[in-house]
């Protein structure tokens, strides 16, 4: 942003008539003219410098205007002449809040004591492409606190300001193309780092910015490849070493399987020979079986009425069991059938107890109302005798004596 504050003629002040003059350099962009006020060629400013600064009620101005120079400006003045005031008005003006200038102060604070609302305006460089310069113009009202921007004296937003800003390749907030005085100690912190990432940001193409961007993905696509590299490298070597360990163990593991296997085949052998005489056994069992069953048989022939004494025994002994179980069942039936009508009989005691003292109580309660009855009659009987009295005669004499010996006392009492 290329731009000097001009001498004592190029700031102008209120006219007469309180009408802010024309914008020399925008009516130069209109007409034709190829030198602005200040006498440098339009030309020789570079795209997106500052042209032109106009203000109105802004801080410590009233009213001024600023035309810059394309090369190297310098306001200078002493303390309270509105330096500070000037810079403050470029940041604003082109669309950045004043944290910006490292300060933190609401919009409505830049508003001239006792006016309404500020005016900002900032001429631009125009880019070849563009067919005049590029004024931005912000009004802040100190009421609500509120800022609006014209673009080109069209109606504008922030976000459209911000978007020409970028394409003009303005950083107001970037501390190598805008450095504030209250940033200067932030300036000087930055890491060499972080001068150079600004740097490119303000001065080189925008292509480098994004090859910078790509080098430092590489780099660090490289960074995280040499890390698995070398933790893949460490893991090969653990499991080299793991290896030899377990090499002792496969070997040992090797022998026990072929020992396992011999196992294997003498217990297949032994299955062989154990069923070998376990067929032995059975054919000496089979010939005995033979020779049990027919000694069983000639026993059976040699003690068969014996045999069918015990048979009927035992078939009367199943009935008398059969019997005695059904008498048995009878008998845990009755069993159930006696709880239960014990339980009635026990229910209708209970409530019969309940009717008697039920009964005992409705006795003594009648008992009750018939000597209470009895006295109501006899009151009854009394105040029927009283009421058929002939009244006494009036005395009034006797009366007022009444009254004197009631009265007498209280008024007694009062005077006193």
């Amino acid at each position: 942003m290329a731009g000097r504050y001009s001498h004592e003629s190029d700031v102008k002040s209120e006219s007469p008539d309180n009408e802010v003059p024309q914008p020399r350099q925008r009516r130069a962009a209109r007409g034709g003219a190829s030198r602005p006020s200040n006498g440098a060629s339009r030309d020789e400013f570079q795209p997106g410098a500052i042209v032109r600064v106009r203000l109105e009620n802004f801080v410590t101005y009233e009213k001024a205007e600023f035309s810059l120079g394309p090369n190297l400006n310098m306001v200078i003045g002493p303390n309270g002449t509105g330096k500070s005031s000037l810079v403050c008005a470029i940041c604003l003006g082109l669309g950045y809040a004043s944290n910006v200038l490292g300060r933190a102060s609401a919009f409505g604070d830049f508003v001239k004591h006792g006016k309404d609302e500020a005016q900002i305006e900032v001429e631009l460089q125009r880019r070849p492409q563009d067919r005049e310069n590029h004024v931005v113009g912000l009004c802040i009202r100190r009421e609500d606190n509120s800022r609006k921007f014209t673009l080109n004296g069209s109606r504008s937003s922030v976000k459209e300001v911000q978007n020409l800003m970028r394409a003009l390749r303005i950083q107001i907030d970037n501390l190598c193309q805008f450095l504030p005085q209250d940033k200067v100690a932030e300036f000087a912190g930055l890491t060499p780092v972080e001068l150079l990432e600004k740097t490119l940001h303000a001065a080189a193409a925008p292509e480098m910015i994004e090859w910078q961007r790509e080098l430092k993905e590489n780099f660090v696509a490289q960074k995280e490849a040499h890390e698995i590299a070398e933790k893949s490298k460490a893991e090969l070597r653990k499991l080299e070493t793991r290896q030899q360990v377990l090499q002792a163990d496969v070997e040992k593991l090797q022998e026990r399987k072929l020992i396992q296997e011999t196992i294997e085949r003498l217990e297949a052998m032994h299955l062989v020979l154990r069923y070998d005489e376990a067929r032995k056994t059975h054919g000496v069992a089979k010939e005995k079986l033979k020779k049990a069953q027919v000694n069983l048989k000639r026993l059976q022939e040699s003690s068969a009425p014996a045999l069918q004494a015990v048979n009927k025994k035992q078939e009367y002994e199943a009935k008398v069991q059969a019997f005695v179980s059904d008498r048995r069942a009878a008998l845990r039936a009755s069993e159930v059938a006696a709880n239960e009508a014990r339980a009635l009989i026990d229910g209708a005691d209970s409530q019969h107890q309940a009717l008697v003292a039920k009964l005992e109580a409705e006795r003594t309660n009648f008992e009750f109302k018939r000597k209470e009855l009895a006295k109501i009659r006899r009151k009854l009987t009394e105040l029927e005798a009283k009421r058929k009295q002939p009244p006494r005669d009036f005395d009034a004499a006797d009366w007022n004596r009444r009254i004197v010996r009631l009265v007498l006392p209280t008024c007694i009492l009062t005077a006193a």
